[in-house]
């Protein structure tokens, strides 16, 4: 049977229909029914096929480097057997961002090239529209997307067929393997071609990850049996079972038990605070590289009186934040010195604390601010801090970019001093990351960055609800769906202590039940709404400015742009460094 674009002129006709329906959509019989759907979507997300003119990318460190280890060996030899053809083969993950591609030709990469077809390209639909690597992701089944098919204008010349490779134990998608070529190309073979290659992979990772897997599997299931306490399992390969005690975990509660049971011994108890409140954690390390099993028991902290009290938590469910908080719990738990830097009002003395930080309430570690040295006078201040880090209780100090050189040797002294028993957490507010590694340079520690709010629009709707619960007496502040995109768009330049100023503002002045955009301060409502292309280009940009380490001429080079195009989108983004 032939192809629907065999001949020029159904090709032509696809590209009328496409073009009748982006104008006014209308179901035909003309596009398949997969094709439409995808269509449907991509316009959801994207507007008009014209708002896609580039492919995001993301940089390394957001690409599973096991996925391309376990298959490389068997994809490399499938690209063996595509030699004397133009046909590129790609594998993706499962969000379809391009972990490796495969060729035998040069018109191949030339291909991948033109599209955009590279390590670290975004090709899911919410990205780029239908495509034969993210309407699999999307969809779960084998495609071929050609021609016209294609969502985006630049994907006019290709066509693609993807299969989805699924874990083998749990049936969930591991990733998407993709030929691509011309769209003029002969494709009917392409498609049980890709299944065939996708099935080999499956059967390739069965064999890989079996034991393993089998291991952890019945160490999950033995755990869960015997325990009404949440039970969570990390395998290979990224394999996560939690029990139904433990379905109300985040994935950043998720990030820090997998961090710990990682740096675990065999078996353990370490305390440990999550979005649900405190816990000892019980980390069993399982044998043949397994994994671990991990069972939560719920602590309970009590106050001088004996009652048991609640504890404040942090809130926030990035991947930057989890990555602030798993980075500053191993400092805690190694006892060594770092600074925590950021801009004014961004959480540094939270994130030091492991929990929101109110002044004057119990805490579990020492708050000291630099700044008392200017009321007790430079020894009486150095004596106090030289007396508490010998201690065992953590150590907060709070602002120190109020200390002079001469107090900066001084506290460098005591950081590295054998008499030191404890971690020390110095935060200091700053514009720049430059002017933080300057000053943990010249106390010879290392250093964390706290990124903005504008820059973790995933935080918001967490710390609105914290804020929500500990600022309003109960009063049910409930965000719509149209008042979080107001507040996602506007920058945030004060920050989280912003964000809990705008809640305190609408308590105090009555508002209670669903906040709509207009019960929002002006300057908030201001912000627009960001598009789906937008918000991959602005993470995009952010990605390479954080690999460059802000350079705008290296983050320009990363992303293949002009140094004037980056500065001109930092500036539309409302991008610092």
């Amino acid at each position: 049977m032939s192809s629907p674009l065999d001949s020029d002129f159904d090709r032509g006709r696809l590209a009328q229909v496409r073009e009748a329906f982006f104008a006014a959509p209308s179901v035909t019989g003309v596009v398949r029914a997969d094709v439409l759907e995808s269509w449907q979507r991509s316009r959801q997300a994207l507007g008009t096929p014209t708002a896609v003119s580039t492919v995001p990318h993301v940089g390394d460190e957001f690409l599973d480097e096991e996925l391309v280890r376990m298959f490389a060996a068997p994809l490399a030899r499938v690209s063996e057997g595509l030699s004397d053809t133009d046909l590129g083969l790609i594998l993706a993950d499962a969000e379809g961002r391009v972990l490796k591609r495969w060729f035998q030709d040069r018109t191949a990469v030339e291909h991948l090239d033109r599209l955009g077809t590279v390590r670290g390209a975004v090709l899911a639909e919410q990205a780029v529209g239908t495509n034969g690597v993210g309407t699999v992701a999307a969809t779960g089944q084998v495609v071929q997307i050609s021609g016209a098919e294609h969502f985006a204008e630049f994907y006019q010349q290709a066509s693609c067929t993807g299969a989805p490779v699924r874990h083998p134990l749990t049936g969930s998608l591991l990733a998407v393997v993709t030929i691509s070529t011309r769209a003029a190309a002969n494709t009917h073979l392409l498609k049980p071609l890709v299944h065939s290659v996708a099935v080999q992979l499956e059967q390739h990772a069965l064999e890989v990850q079996q034991p393993a897997a089998r291991v952890v599997l019945d160490a999950f299931l033995e755990a869960s049996r015997v325990r009404l306490q949440p039970v969570i399992a990390f395998g290979p390969q990224n394999i996560v079972m939690q029990s139904v005690a433990a379905a109300t975990l985040t994935p950043t509660d998720l990030g820090i038990l997998r961090q710990r049971s990682g740096d675990a011994g065999h078996a353990t108890r370490i305390p440990v605070e999550l979005s649900i409140g405190y816990f000892d954690a019980h980390i069993t390390r399982l044998g043949h590289a397994a994994g671990a099993v991990v069972v939560l028991e719920r602590r309970r902290s009590y106050n001088a009186g004996g009652s048991a009290r609640g504890e404040s938590r942090l809130a926030g469910g990035s991947r930057s934040w989890a990555t602030v908080v798993q980075r500053v719990n191993h400092y805690v738990l190694n006892g060594t010195p770092v600074v925590l830097g950021g801009e004014p009002g961004t959480g540094k003395t939270s994130a030091a604390m492991g929990r929101q930080f109110v002044p004057g309430a119990p805490m579990p570690r020492t708050v000291v601010d630099a700044a008392e040295h200017l009321v007790v006078g430079t020894a009486a201040w150095l004596q106090r801090v030289a007396e508490l880090v010998r201690g065992t209780t953590p150590v907060v100090i709070r602002g120190v970019e109020e200390l002079d050189g001469t107090l900066l040797s001084g506290l460098r002294a005591l950081l590295h001093s054998d008499a030191r028993q404890t971690a020390v957490l110095l935060t200091l507010a700053s514009n720049s990351p430059a002017d933080v590694e300057v000053v943990a340079g010249k106390l010879e520690i290392d250093h964390i960055w706290l990124p903005a709010l504008r820059d973790r629009s995933a935080d918001i709707r967490p710390m609105w609800q914290l804020f929500v619960e500990k600022l309003t007496a109960g009063a049910a502040l409930r965000l719509s769906d149209d008042a979080m995109e107001v507040m996602t768009a506007y920058s945030w330049p004060g920050n989280v202590a912003e964000l809990r100023s705008v809640v305190e503002k609408l308590y105090r002045a009555g508002k209670r039940g669903t906040v709509r955009p207009a019960d929002l301060p002006a300057v908030v409502q201001r912000g627009r709404a960001l598009t789906m292309i937008e918000r991959a280009e602005l993470d995009a940009l952010r990605h390479a400015l954080e690999e460059s380490g802000g350079n705008r001429s290296k983050a320009a080079q990363l992303l293949g742009l002009s140094r004037a195009t980056v500065y001109r989108k930092m500036k539309a983004y409302r991008l610092t460094v």
